[in-house]
């Protein structure tokens, strides 16, 4: 068993276990313990620290059908909007 804690490690421990595999073997389980979690319920495992987003996006729009006179213009797509959203995060 290899225990990984450092904070940003970007990947140190390949290198770790390589160097060092005469004097530690070849792991059968490695814990990295840089990683949220949901709840203390069950067990998480994390398969990517690196570019990931986690979040809610709610986009409200018009609940019923209106004539365009009555709404100022066109009505956006709502999908077309998320879209934006997420290209505009992409783009960062």
């Amino acid at each position: 068993m290899l225990t990984e804690g450092d904070e940003e490690s970007g990947g140190h421990i390949d290198y770790y276990i390589e160097a060092m595999k005469e004097r530690i073997g070849n792991p059968e389980i490695i814990f990295c313990l840089d990683s949220g979690t949901y709840d203390y319920e069950r067990l998480w495992i994390t398969t990517s620290l690196r570019g990931m987003i986690d979040g809610v996006l709610e986009i409200q729009n018009i609940k019923e059908g209106v004539h365009s006179g009555d709404s100022s213009g066109i009505v956006p797509n709502v999908h077309r909007i998320a879209d934006l959203v997420i290209q505009k995060i992409e783009n960062l």
